[in-house]
């Protein structure tokens, strides 16, 4: 198991600030002044008090603070976000890590933007004032996250607030806050201590009674440094003459650090000195790892920690407890340096120490840090291989990646499985280039493996990676050469077979793995042939074989093949149950209950979604709780009971629906159908206009097209023909270059009356919209409709709207016209000028020839007559 929660939290602790430290007020303003601001900006080099300052105002600030101490080792996407999100849940948000999971888990198959979405909505559940502290921001080199973060800036509610501490200006532009006056910023000459300040500093904190003269001569040869000042002051505890030291304390700080340093480090005891030194290649520590390179009993070495620190040598307590400490940057740059001058070599056994001390503990990632820093890369390599399924289950990819590229000489450390993990790296990473070139080598390795078995599993492993490069290439051609040359049946690797592409999405045709609604002969053509030699060299049951199936049936099902649909659906059931895998069950269930609802056997569809409810809960699985449970509301509206369908809404979580995002993008556009079957037009398409941004940003076909039908639905119930039209060809264009049916079928009645409409428009060439689309595709949907639909079209002077429709049912049910208006909420004059409309389309002039014309033209079946 990896234990990441202790060093987390070393990451996520506000650093504790000294009970007698200088109150900077000014500094302290210019930070309140922040809280006006999205963005405060510290730039200075190391030793000027960021982080002092910034735990400072952190301790006295009234609001949410929560702090990340950054590292190197932070230059991953996924990394970043999730210690963002982590840092956040130690505070207030005490349940975001859990709800967050999800949405980071989706980032494979989503961008971080949509990922920052549902982070900004969280923020914005509530009002409370929040800090969000940065430190050491210039470790961040990735360009990935500082595009991220600019997009994070751009949306932040107005209550929340981002500190950054960097030693150098942020990598991506602040000028437009700027203008607005958005961002403040302070920078180095702003650190530097006054006359006053010093004085302060060095009586209050350090109780060394100075004469003006001495100050003054600190300030001057100190330039204000915070360091040099602290530095100047740990001698100066140790000296019985001060002349003698302000005798040889000249120049400036820019070269007098070192000579300070050494001042400090020589006045110290042998142990002390010592104890320094060997622990200086720790970016973070404790008592135990200290006693595995100190060999100092590790009570002892914690009295050591707790001393330094009182001692105010360069030592930062992490935590609340005095548990983990860290050194000052500067101090640390020194004492590594001093221990290669007076131990060359002794750091790489340190390291080794070190690796090995974590690596006991379970905290492998400082373990493996530790070797290759160490150098002994078999060390490093033997810990990888012992957590590879959990260090790829945690999506950070380029974190993982960056550490096989820190080994040289992959062909003597790596076996052929390394090679295989380090090449899908290259693949997820988008590393095209580089993945190709190592494909290439591993296909020229073969050769050279001689246990047969040993080669089978390694061509197995390789299938797969070629595979997973077709996707991100498309170069599908080349993919199908290279596997005609395989012959029979090889090994099932776990590693790669099994690996879970879906943790989040109700239909695979959401995923890049569905192509994300991509739909043609050609997909079909390829996922046909992809699963026909997974099957033949004996992967039929694996996942990745099962969730090209799966997204087959699913778009079989969307070209209307029903009975095809089926056969697909059949081979996906029993494994998804028999192995557990929600992620496989859920798109198979609600996909058979989308065909169960064509039929018009809604007990049967209601039946199998309820059944998968309570397997996956049985699963422990809760996320897949909501997208099930809405699509029992979906079943609800489509029987007509709005009563049924407002109830079983009830059982979602209110903040799916409150804060809208595409990640539930099912259970959100089912609440807009329920919102449009209650008359609620505007606030469905105010939803609408929320998710279609992000639908277009991660290119979801399948979501645009939903989408987009929906907005012409509301607005032809609305009695807007125009902008009807203008969404449904917004739909048309998507669907028709992508063999779209039931996306339209499903929608059934008012659809009908709108594709007619968009028929009729089609003709008149004039007024045809461009791009063009497909009178033979508009011709054939409406085709696929039942008839008594055409017949109905046939016998209006014009169609009814939806909410027509809606108040001739419940005509129907005997409603007056009272009733009608306090169930619609309308007053009795709209709901006369609504009926007035009904009988001029269907050319009748009362209520009890409406609803026979109704009956007549299959509008309605069985309608009672007053």
């Amino acid at each position: 198991m990896l234990h990441h929660s202790i060093m987390l939290k070393t990451k996520t602790a506000m650093p504790a600030v000294r009970s007698n430290s200088v109150h900077r007020s000014r500094l302290l303003q210019k930070m309140d002044a922040g809280l006006q601001c999205r963005l405060t900006t510290l730039y200075a080099p190391a030793g000027y008090g960021k982080t002092t300052l910034l735990s400072q105002w952190a301790h006295q600030y009234g609001g949410t603070t929560v702090w990340l101490s950054l590292d190197e080792m932070d230059n991953d996407l996924i990394r970043f976000w999730r210690y963002i999100v982590f840092t956040l849940s130690e505070s207030d948000f005490t349940e975001l890590s859990e709800q967050m999971e999800p949405a980071m888990k989706a980032t494979s198959h989503t961008s971080i933007l949509t990922f920052i979405d549902s982070l900004l909505n969280e923020l914005a559940s509530t009002t409370q004032p929040l800090a969000i502290i940065l430190d050491d921001y210039h470790v961040i080199s990735d360009e990935t996250i500082h595009n991220s973060l600019a997009y994070f800036l751009e949306y932040v509610p107005s209550h929340v607030h981002l500190y950054i501490a960097s030693r150098n200006t942020l990598p991506f532009s602040t000028v437009k806050w700027n203008v607005r006056h958005e961002v403040c910023h302070i920078e180095s000459g702003q650190f530097l201590f006054s006359l006053q300040e010093t004085d302060s500093f060095y009586r209050q904190v350090h109780d060394l009674p100075l004469t003006e003269m001495q100050i003054e001569q600190l300030v001057k040869s100190t330039e204000g440094w915070v360091a040099g000042l602290q530095l100047a002051a740990i001698s100066l505890v140790n000296m019985e003459n001060y002349d003698q030291f302000f005798a040889g304390f000249t120049g400036s700080h820019r070269n007098i650090s070192e000579y300070l340093f050494h001042e400090v480090i020589m006045r110290l005891p042998v142990e002390e000195r010592s104890f320094l030194l060997k622990t200086s290649v720790l970016a973070r520590m404790d008592a135990h790892v200290c006693h595995a390179l100190t060999s100092l009993p590790q009570p002892h070495c914690q009295q050591m920690l707790t001393h330094l620190h009182h001692q105010n040598i360069f030592i930062i307590p992490l935590d609340d407890y005095g548990a983990w400490y860290r050194y000052h940057h500067l101090f640390a740059d020194f004492l590594r340096n001093q221990l290669e001058q007076t131990a060359p070599g002794e750091a790489r056994e340190l390291h080794r120490l070190a690796s090995e001390s974590y690596a006991e503990r379970g905290m492998i990632d400082e373990a493996i840090d530790h070797a290759i820093a160490a150098a002994d890369y078999k060390l490093a390599v033997s810990f990888l291989a012992q957590h590879i399924p959990v260090l790829l289950q945690r999506g950070e990819f380029s974190s993982f990646l960056r550490t096989l590229d820190s080994i040289p000489d992959h062909a003597n450390y790596f076996s052929p499985l390394f090679r295989l993990i380090y090449t899908f790296l290259l693949v997820t990473c988008v590393q095209i280039d580089r993945a190709e070139v190592a494909l290439t080598e591993l296909e020229q390795s073969i050769a050279f493996i001689e246990d047969s078995t040993e080669q089978q599993q390694f061509l197995s492993g390789l299938f797969f990676v070629r595979a997973n490069l077709v996707f991100a290439t498309m170069d599908f051609e080349r993919w199908f050469a290279s596997s005609s040359q395989l012959s029979g049946g090889l090994p099932e690797s776990p590693l790669f077979y099994h690996f879970n592409y879906n943790t989040t999405e109700p239909f695979i045709r959401r995923t890049r793995f569905g192509l994300k609604g991509i739909l043609s002969d050609q997909t079909e053509l390829v996922g046909n042939q992809f699963s026909d030699i997974l099957e033949a060299h004996g992967w039929k049951d694996s996942l990745i074989n099962l969730y090209v199936v799966q997204a087959l049936a699913e778009g079989f099902y969307e070209e209307n093949r029903l009975e095809v649909t089926l056969d697909y659906l059949q081979r996906v059931r029993f494994v998804a149950l028999h192995k557990q895998i929600p992620g496989l069950l859920v798109p198979y269930v609600l996909t058979s209950a989308k065909i169960k609802l064509v039929e018009g056997n809604f007990s049967a569809a209601r039946k199998i979604v309820s059944e998968t409810i309570e397997t996956v809960a049985s699963w422990g699985a809760p996320y897949w709780f909501s997208p099930l449970q809405a699509f029992l509301v979906h079943i609800a509206i489509q029987e007509g009971d709005i009563a049924l369908a407002k109830a079983e809404l009830s059982k979602l979580p209110p903040s799916i629906l409150n804060q809208p995002s595409i990640q539930r993008e099912l259970e959100v556009l089912t609440y807009v159908r329920l919102l449009l079957a209650q008359q609620q037009e505007q606030e469905a398409l105010r939803i609408l206009a929320i998710l279609k941004p992000s639908s277009i940003r991660e290119e979801l076909l399948i979501s645009q097209v939903e989408i987009a039908v929906l907005q012409a639905l509301a607005h032809q119930q609305c009695g807007n023909k125009k902008e009807a039209l203008a969404f449904l060809h917004e739909a048309l264009l998507i669907g028709g270059n992508n063999c779209y049916v039931r996306s339209f079928l499903d929608e059934g009645t008012a659809m009908s009356h709108l594709l007619h409409d968009y028929q009729l428009r089609l003709k008149k060439r004039s007024q045809q919209p461009r791009p063009s689309v497909s009178a033979a595709y508009v011709n054939q949907l409406l085709s696929l409709f039942p008839k008594k639909m055409e017949k109905r079209k046939a016998s209006l002077i014009e169609p009814l709207t939806g909410k027509e429709m809606i108040i001739l049912s419940m005509l129907a049910q005997g409603a007056s016209n009272k009733m009608i208006a306090d169930e619609l909420g309308n007053t009795l004059g709209t709901v006369k000028v609504y009926l007035h409309r009904i009988y001029g389309k269907l050319d009748v002039t009362n209520r009890t020839q409406a609803l026979l014309k109704a009956q007549e033209i299959s509008l309605l079946e069985n309608s009672p007559v007053d």
